[in-house]
């Protein structure tokens, strides 16, 4: 049926501003209509004529009842790159995409290609980035989680990025030492403690896997403590770390790095004014 592209946009916002915000409505709306039917701003400014196909009334049901638009699409963005996601791993952030850049210019400044491994990869964003940035590195990425690494798979295939992935769980792994390290350890691992809870949006808290996302209130560095362990054990001379983290918990974040015995520890800020990562080095 022939419909008028910007009556199909408008409508669709106005049944989901009664759980969204216009601006939010609008984005996601956009990003519903190209994903589905290839439409464009500019196809809707022009009001395209669209032959739709598709009942909405199932997709606005679940969008009202506040699950994520990466949700319903299967599909999330990263740093440029369309990533299949599902609920057993987290939507990637867009100010997660702030630790590519540094980790790759650091790569780039080594005198041959890098080893790199992500630590709790879900979708596996990072390492398939940082390895589709990198040709010559060598990535590996970690995950508790079976069916994160079924999404993980299915991205790595779908960018031909050729990580190596490995179902480890870092907390019963921490002290174990491999045979060739790594010249980079990067990791976003749980970080959100069960009283943050309240904080958090409907649309997390319902829909996002719990296992990528909570510590417990009385140990929230649980998994930076196996970072540590495991990065002193597996970092050359000279290695790199790259850690997101609780904005709540910079400085006791990083003196976790600082007793391990890591240097130039450091805090850093994301595009928000918030602490967000931190980065510190191995000298053996």
């Amino acid at each position: 049926m022939i419909q008028s592209s910007k009556q199909v946009y408008a409508e669709l916002v106005a049944e989901i501003t009664a759980v969204y915000s216009e601006n939010e409505a609008k984005s996601i709306v956009y990003l519903l209509l190209d994903s589905l039917l290839g439409l464009s701003k500019t196809d809707i400014l022009i009001d395209k004529p669209i032959d739709i196909q598709t009942d909405f009334r199932s997709i606005v049901n679940r969008l009202k009842a506040y699950e994520p638009i990466q949700y319903v699409l299967g599909l999330g963005d990263f740093y440029g790159r369309h990533f299949h996601v599902s609920p057993s791993t987290l939507i990637p952030r867009p100010e997660t995409e702030e630790l590519i850049e540094p980790i790759v210019s650091f790569a780039k400044c080594l005198n041959h290609p890098a080893a790199i491994l992500d630590i709790g990869t879900g979708t596996g964003c990072i390492a398939i980035t940082i390895a589709s940035e990198l040709k010559n590195a060598s990535v590996t990425a970690y995950d508790i989680s079976e069916e994160a690494l079924k999404i993980a798979n299915q991205n790595n295939q779908r960018h031909h990025a050729g990580v190596n992935l490995c179902q480890k769980d870092i907390l019963a792994h921490q002290y174990e030492k491999l045979e060739k390290p790594f010249d980079i350890i990067v990791s976003n691992p749980p970080y959100v403690t069960l009283r943050e809870k309240e904080e958090m949006e409907a649309n997390v808290l319902e829909y996002e896997p719990h296992l990528a996302l909570f510590v417990e209130n009385d140990n929230p560095l649980i998994f930076y403590k196996a970072i540590a362990n495991y990065a002193s054990l597996n970092l050359v001379n000279n290695g790199l770390f790259f850690v997101e983290i609780n904005q709540y918990l910079g400085p006791e974040t990083a003196q976790v790095f600082i007793d391990k015995g890591f240097s130039s520890v450091t805090i850093i800020k994301d595009l928000f004014g918030r602490d967000r990562f931190i980065q510190g080095f191995l000298i053996k």
